[in-house]
């Protein structure tokens, strides 16, 4: 799959995501099973726009570095669990606020120290993986912001950005990586 098809991809898996749990007659579970796995689509999307163009990078690798940022992308919910202090999905839900990897400056902080890293020790692998926690990071985050805002501790948080803002974001932010630092 080309870049541009992946692109429309990203948004229109955001698109159906958000239609989902949208639904209010679903079961509140069924809603969050499906925006979880939105995350994960998107995060994987995303990954593989910025691999799709790199020759150097063996199919088995792009797979497995594509797999990790979807399921990056979805894991950060876990935190409901731990804040919540249970595995059941009721009290997950129920939180009075949002989880710690739910603030999007700690997260990027530690990906910045590891990209820093990486830089130092000459360590390619911390490198490219610092950069797929970025996108997992801020695809996950971007999509949440349309309902909740960015939380940017110590900062405090922004309102929730309009649905088409998040999207654009989403589709764009593969893109923009050469910006922000990513080098293959």
């Amino acid at each position: 799959m080309n870049r541009t098809v992946a692109t429309l991809c990203v948004g229109l898996v955001a698109l159906l995501g958000d239609h989902v749990v949208a639904q209010n007659s679903l079961p509140r579970v069924v809603r969050a099973v499906a925006d979880n796995f939105t995350h994960g689509a998107v995060g994987l999307l995303s990954w593989h726009i910025v691999t799709v163009h790199l020759a150097d990078l063996s199919v088995t690798a792009r797979l497995w570095e594509v797999l990790l940022c979807g399921l990056l992308a979805s894991a950060i919910d876990l935190d409901h669990f731990a804040a919540a202090r249970s595995l059941r999905i009721e009290d997950a839900l129920r939180l009075s606020s949002r989880p710690f990897l739910h603030c999007t400056s700690v997260p990027l902080a530690v990906s910045g120290i590891m990209v820093m890293v990486a830089h130092i020790f000459c360590w390619p692998s911390l490198h490219r993986l610092s950069w797929i926690f970025v996108v997992a990071i801020l695809s996950h985050h971007l999509r949440d912001a349309a309902r909740r805002g960015l939380w940017l501790y110590p900062f405090g948080s922004i309102p929730p950005i309009p649905s088409a803002v998040y999207i654009v974001s989403c589709m764009l932010l593969p893109h923009l990586l050469p910006w922000l630092g990513w080098r293959t």
